[in-house]
């Protein structure tokens, strides 16, 4: 009951501040419970955003402290370019974006993403090398890749 309070909290934050919720975690650090959230935004996650998020979700646990019992900590960032992506939320968020994909049949692969779904991955590679289509079960590892 109390996760659900929880989870329902921060979808609301979440919507208020026009996010979305990448990833949450809670764990103990010492003494102090640390909330972590990762969110996100089409156009990129700003500092406002993050406060925003952090004093909405802030206000409403101050007024239901049963909800994280005790002391706490409350981080809010953007899940930053290095963060793996893993679901299909990941993956749609950044249609358009350029993916390094590491394979598990061999060396990595770049290209922009076009498209994805639970099976597979469609990237529009360089030049004009067309389109490759790499399934999810070859996938080891997939990061956004920044070009410069």
């Amino acid at each position: 009951m109390v996760n659900q309070k929880l989870d329902t909290l921060i979808a609301e934050a979440c919507e208020a501040a026009g996010v979305t919720l990448v990833e949450q975690d809670m764990f103990r650090a010492g003494k102090r419970k640390t909330l972590r959230l990762y969110i996100d935004k089409p156009e990129g996650v700003s500092i406002d955003d993050c406060s925003n998020v952090s004093r909405h979700l802030s206000d409403a646990l101050d007024l239901d402290p049963e909800i994280i019992e005790g002391a706490y900590t409350l981080e809010v960032s953007s899940p930053g370019l290095d963060r793996p992506l893993k679901s299909v939320a990941d993956f749609t968020r950044n249609i358009g974006r350029f993916l390094r994909v590491t394979r598990s049949t061999g060396k990595p692969v770049t290209g922009k993403l076009k498209a994805c779904d639970e099976e597979s991955l469609t990237l529009t590679l360089k030049g004009n090398a067309g389109d490759i289509v790499v399934p999810r079960s070859e996938v080891l590892v997939a990061k956004v890749d920044v070009q410069i």
